[in-house]
């Protein structure tokens, strides 16, 4: 993928160039780099990409910065060569980077997460699959999947490919795994919204089978070789919510962000599975509950995705 100067100044300026973050510099966070970017437009320069030649004096006297902070996004800035190789091995394995500058950066998140939105992502597979229609299908590892939730998950995974939807997941073991597998061997689309470990996750079998036939997008915040961690899976719920017509959450430790996605409405639809105690909290505070779901209620209830003046409500009061 070709970048502009805009979508390079922002990948130097926002992206960890190793897993540990050893780094010169440590790179921005999303509110430094919308700090920077406000600064940028502000000046005499008005992009970002303008400001790759510009020096630290220069820094200091367009944008305000102080002589420390120049420093630091002068260093950012001047890491093209490590860049330019990072960006070469992730090609290599078929992993580009995707900005806000950029084409196929998922429309949704900067339409629903605005400001916070990530600046850059790393991306594998077709990446106008981001900005398909999409379901999500939520859950944790070494939660037991029970017979009648395999069931919903079937149902969601076949009314999602007759519908026109792609499937999102977390990409984690158990009912996202489980998802991933039917659509691997009996058709749809799959995004991937990983919290770590997508050079790994891109080994899978079946992954890599569905990238490869054009029916998967795997994307990531993190640095591909990042291990996964509770605070990356945060950072990926955000997307993961953020990115669905409607999210299915089958299980959760209450520590992955589902509550803050229902009261910041980062996204209008969001049912939670009764048959798992820990979606209690879920569905106390706005979740609407489902249990057996069957072909016809999916029909019912994907009608009011499209709406997004729609106001949510129970599943059960539309049968």
């Amino acid at each position: 993928m070709g970048h502009t100067d805009d979508a390079y100044a922002a990948m130097l300026l926002t992206l960890a160039l190793s897993p540990n973050k050893e780094e010169y510099a440590r790179p921005y966070s999303v509110q430094e780099f919308r700090r920077f970017e406000a600064a940028a437009r502000a000046s005499r320069f008005h992009t970002i990409g303008a400001l790759l030649d510009v020096d630290i004096s220069g820094l200091m006297i367009y944008l305000g910065l102080s002589e420390e902070e120049s420093y630091r996004a002068y260093t950012l800035l001047h890491r093209g060569v490590q860049l330019s190789y990072a960006l070469d091995d992730y090609g290599m394995e078929g992993i580009d980077v995707i900005t806000q500058y950029d084409a196929g950066y998922p429309a949704r998140l900067q339409e629903k997460l605005k400001d916070v939105a990530p600046p850059a992502l790393y991306s594998c597979g077709d990446a106008e699959l981001l900005n398909r229609p999409a379901i999500a299908i939520a859950g944790i590892s070494g939660v037991r999947t029970t017979p009648e939730a395999r069931r919903a998950v079937e149902t969601l995974v076949r009314g999602a490919a007759r519908l026109g939807y792609a499937v999102i997941t977390g990409g984690e073991l158990g009912v996202a795994r489980l998802a991933a597998t039917l659509l691997s061997e009996n058709g749809g689309t799959l995004i991937d919204v990983l919290g770590g470990g997508m050079h790994e996750h891109l080994t899978n079998d079946a992954i890599a089978r569905m990238v490869g036939e054009g029916r998967a997008a795997v994307l990531s915040g993190e640095h591909p070789d990042a291990l996964f961690t509770v605070s990356h899976a945060i950072a990926r719920n955000k997307l993961l919510f953020a990115m669905a017509d409607a999210v299915f959450i089958f299980n959760t430790d209450g520590r992955r962000g589902e509550t803050d996605a229902l009261q910041n409405r980062a996204c209008d639809w969001i049912y939670a599975w009764e048959g798992y105690e820990g979606n209690r909290p879920l569905i106390a505070k706005g979740a609407v509950p489902f249990a057996d779901l069957t072909d016809a209620d999916l029909d019912e209830i994907s009608r009011h995705w499209s709406s997004s003046q729609a106001k949510q409500v129970s599943m059960f009061d539309l049968l």
